[in-house]
């Protein structure tokens, strides 16, 4: 039991980040517990998020969290349910009072205190400046209407390299892949053997890709520009479709062939 109260008390220190937002969030609920009287707004930002946190760093809780067979990478979202934002905000509005003069030294401090202690998060590389309304990048829209434009089925079953693999279905939910965003999990010990010939070698060898795709019935093959392969797809058997950027389409003339084939029994 001890091991998995360090294990929920190193959850909660990795979830908050012990950052001086948390600090000023735990300040926020000290005042409001001695000084908030009306019992509905004491019950949510006083009561219960103390109760959520001892519930959560309580072992039996992680326990029974576990035999539910739920996913114990996901037992830190329990911490979402507690409204941090709501309670600092909240305290420094109650904070304010009624005085005129104190309301706008209470602003001023809180503002600067809130700009002091987070974090500029758009000097993240992470974040991009988007380049269009669905906020995913130009190449994925680009090849996937450019597999539209080519093939008139409403599903289609398409390999892509990963850093398109992520949003493809964002922007076309009926394209199937062989594999998504759960081989890039590194958390997990997951793999996909078309996932394994695609993206892990240097030199894909064409002969292998086309084994395993061709297992998976995947019609189409998106490779980037750059991607080596031990002979080019049209010497392996495949079909040049079009080139989007640094993105060249093919299509494997064996499993479009088998697809005619259904549609004598499967129309559409």
């Amino acid at each position: 039991m001890v091991n998995l109260f360090i294990i929920c008390l190193k959850t909660v220190r990795d979830y908050m980040g012990m950052k001086l937002l948390l600090v000023l969030t735990v300040g926020m609920w000290l005042y409001l517990f001695k000084a908030e009287k009306n019992r509905t707004f004491r019950t949510i930002f006083v009561y219960a998020p103390a109760v959520i946190m001892l519930l959560f760093v309580c072992p039996i809780s992680y326990k029974i969290y576990e035999i539910s067979r739920l996913d114990m990478d996901t037992y830190y979202r329990i911490l979402w349910t507690i409204p941090v934002a709501m309670i600092t905000v909240y305290g420094m509005v109650r904070l304010m009072g009624e005085n005129f003069k104190r309301r706008i030294i209470v602003l001023i401090v809180s503002a600067l205190l809130i700009g002091v202690c987070g974090k500029y998060v758009y000097a993240s590389p992470l974040l991009y400046k988007s380049e269009n309304a669905y906020a995913i990048p130009g190449d994925t829209i680009s090849v996937v209407e450019s597999l539209r434009e080519y093939d008139s089925h409403p599903i289609i079953t398409a390999l892509f390299p990963s850093v398109l693999t992520l949003y493809v279905r964002q922007y076309d939910s009926k394209i199937r892949m062989p594999y998504g965003r759960e081989v890039f999990d590194l958390r997990k010990d997951y793999t996909h053997p078309v996932y394994e010939q695609f993206e892990l070698p240097e030199v894909i060898e064409m002969d292998s890709l086309l084994d395993v795709t061709r297992q998976f019935e995947v019609e189409y093959i998106v490779f980037y520009a750059g991607q080596k392969t031990d002979v080019s797809p049209e010497e392996a058997g495949l079909k040049f479709i079009d080139q989007k950027g640094n993105y060249i389409i093919y299509q494997d003339p064996e499993i479009a062939e088998l697809i005619k084939e259904w549609e004598k029994y499967y129309p559409g």
